[in-house]
């Protein structure tokens, strides 16, 4: 399946409005390129895991750093199919304020036969990055994959 950048981000935004998790925090896709993927998702104050300083919980950089990574390694294969998380590990550099949009950056570092590897990096402000990460999503492949995942999150058929 070929796709352009701009159907592959109108695939993430559909993929994104069927995630529970994704549509309660408000997560968007900003943008898709051969390098990668940006979601980003605003800093709200109920997200806060410190409400005196208004700092995020960790957990929801987690949701986001997931979400990223997870599409990233979708949009990495030559035709879509089903990744769940294998394994996701974030270290920590700063806190992000409740007070401005969240951005995560995520791309893919090497495929295999059933895994995918990808990294990810999310940051306020440029230059300034709150947390880096790794996450491992196994390729389920056609035959696990349902009927007409690819058609339904970007609109054509999937090449067989």
């Amino acid at each position: 399946m070929t796709m352009t950048n701009q159907q592959k981000l109108i695939g993430i935004r559909r993929f994104m409005t069927l995630i529970p998790h994704c549509k309660a925090l408000n997560m968007q896709a900003e943008d898709v390129t051969e390098e990668g993927v940006t979601l980003s998702l605003q800093g709200d104050p109920s997200f806060m895991g410190n409400a005196e300083k208004e700092l995020i919980h960790g957990g929801v950089l987690s949701v986001l750093m997931d979400t990223a990574c997870g599409s990233a390694a979708i949009l990495g294969l030559p035709e879509p199919e089903v990744c769940p998380t294998i394994d996701l590990r974030m270290d920590h550099y700063r806190a992000a304020r409740a007070s401005q949009t969240i951005y995560c950056r995520a791309w893919v570092t090497r495929q295999a036969r059933q895994i995918v590897f990808t990294e990810g990096l999310i940051w306020q402000e440029e230059d300034l990055p709150i947390a880096k990460g790794t996450g491992t999503f196994m390729r389920l492949g056609p035959e696990r994959t349902p009927k007409g995942f690819a058609e339904r999150l970007f609109g054509q058929e999937s090449a067989k």
